[in-house]
């Protein structure tokens, strides 16, 4: 059974792996090397500062958002448990640091995991249904194939249904159990349909703990003032490589996220850069070196802040790395 376990968890490691290999391969043998390290060394370093600045913006709304959707934690455990989610997902494979963060947030407040896990699932959502509207947005702004259009379009409509879904299962829970229940059964066995049902009910108490009208607004708030400020860092960053407008950077933070959601090595290394690196080079006819220059500097430069912060924060909640490890891995036996 443990050997069993093992392989279908290496199986989509070794999987992410190969793609961002090749990811990062067919990158590279499309640049020069030396436009590459002549556009790194020729940029506008004065950039980078305010760059640093709305990094830390951003990180500090997105704790302020899982506090919030946490039912009021205090900022200083949240902030810490968050930076080490990010550090843990940086560092190790199938994003285990969205579980790493719950258990560590657990064990500094008086949240329970699973509260804290539906906490994640939440917010996860929030921000893959704000990433899919922009995706839509910035498709009616922007000269794209067709298929990219209707694929935003699907996009959107799909977010609106999961809405509305969402909104039918906090409301008729039970009645949603009793009905899925034997189906699920009959097609996957007892336990799988236990495991399953489990998600539903997570996802459940998660939009319910969100709790009252004001709670949830706020949430939605923090979310689009989360992702405003993303887009400006990118900005303000590209700035430092060539006079970038707001279009471009929005479409690298959307092409970038959506790339992070494939299978690939810790940090999405290979595939994000290509992705980001695609959306000024295909429809800005961006020069591929200086488009590169730029992703590299700007997805590297805030994964290393992401690792500094990381073994900061760890320091900060008196665990070890191992300890978290241990603790996250537990939770998903």
């Amino acid at each position: 059974m443990s050997e069993s376990k093992n392989s279908k968890t290496a199986l989509p490691v070794v999987i992410g792996i190969v793609l961002s290999i090749v990811a990062a391969v067919f990158l590279l043998s499309r640049v020069s090397f030396t436009d590459l390290w002549v556009a790194i060394k020729g940029a506008d370093a004065k950039w980078l500062v305010p760059s640093l600045a709305l990094f830390f913006v951003v990180f500090a709304l997105r704790a302020w958002r899982w506090a919030v959707l946490l039912g009021g934690t205090p900022f200083a455990p949240t902030w810490h448990a968050n930076v080490i989610g990010y550090f843990f997902n940086s560092t190790l494979p199938l994003r285990v640091g969205e579980i790493a963060r719950a258990y560590v947030v657990s064990r500094n407040t008086k949240v329970s995991m699973a509260r804290a896990l539906s906490g994640v699932v939440v917010e996860r959502l929030f921000d893959l249904a704000t990433v899919v509207l922009m995706f839509a947005w910035f498709a009616q702004r922007i000269p794209m194939r067709e298929a990219f259009t209707r694929a935003a379009a699907a996009g959107s409509v799909l977010v609106i249904v999961g809405v509305v879904g969402g909104a039918f299962v906090v409301i008729k829970g039970d009645a949603v159990d009793r009905m899925l229940r034997p189906r699920l059964e009959k097609r996957f066995g007892s336990e799988r349909a236990d495991s399953l049902l489990g998600k539903v009910l997570q996802l459940r108490e998660g939009l319910a703990a969100v709790g009252s009208p004001r709670r949830l607004a706020t949430s939605f708030a923090l979310t689009i003032a989360v992702w405003i400020t993303t887009v400006l860092l990118c900005w303000v960053c590209l700035q430092a490589f060539m006079p970038g407008t707001l279009d471009e950077a929005g479409l690298v933070v959307v092409t970038a996220n959506l790339g992070g959601a494939l299978p690939s090595a810790p940090g999405g290394l290979g595939i994000v850069q290509g992705f980001a690196t695609s959306a000024l080079v295909v429809p800005f006819h961006v020069p591929s070196s200086l488009a590169l220059a730029f992703v590299l500097v700007w997805s590297f430069g805030q994964s290393v802040l992401i690792l500094v912060l990381g073994f900061i924060s760890i320091g900060r909640v008196g665990l070890s790395f191992r300890e978290i490890r241990q603790g996250a891995q537990s939770k998903t036996d």
